[in-house]
């Protein structure tokens, strides 16, 4: 809402005296909380890399199968571009002050992959046929992956015809 000036001339915002001083102020707040958050990712970045880096030396060290090793480790490493695509869609909020849609799709469709990764392990490791809990879940993680794919195609295409 506008109030009129005093002199007639022009209207001013009303929310008190300094509207603009308490934006700057929430907008530094909010790029403050970015980093915390985006330092808080690199930490877990660094945890995940250092975990995956000991449960494989010891899983080489114990005769741990080769296949469960690589399951877990192509798990981290889906986990670790999770990390990374949250931490790329930070850098674009902090520098660029927008929020795209198109990141969040591309992690969504990640973990996606990372739960496919997860429950065909266990369908491979269960003994006779897979349970229909696991076959339900992976034809929803099936009807994900397809949505999140589209989303990702209609939104880069409706940003290809914007001038």
């Amino acid at each position: 809402m506008t109030d009129a000036h005093p002199s007639g001339s022009e209207p001013r915002q009303s929310g008190g005296p300094h509207p603009e001083i308490s934006m700057g102020i929430l907008k530094r707040f909010q790029q403050l909380v970015y980093l915390i958050v985006a330092v808080l990712l690199g930490l877990a970045a660094f945890g995940v890399i250092y975990g995956t880096t000991k449960e494989l030396v010891e899983g080489v060290l114990d005769g741990e199968g080769a296949i469960q090793m690589g399951l877990r480790l192509l798990d981290r490493v889906l986990l670790l571009l999770i990390v990374a695509e949250l931490l790329h869609t930070l850098s674009i909020v902090l520098y660029e002050g927008e929020i795209s849609a198109e990141p969040f799709l591309l992690v969504g469709l990640i973990a996606v992959v990372r739960r496919v990764v997860v429950v065909t392990a266990h369908i491979e490791q269960a003994p006779g046929p897979p349970p229909n809990g696991l076959l339900l879940e992976l034809g929803v993680l099936a009807g994900l992956a397809l949505a999140f794919g589209a989303a990702i195609y209609l939104l880069r295409r409706g940003t290809a015809r914007e001038p």
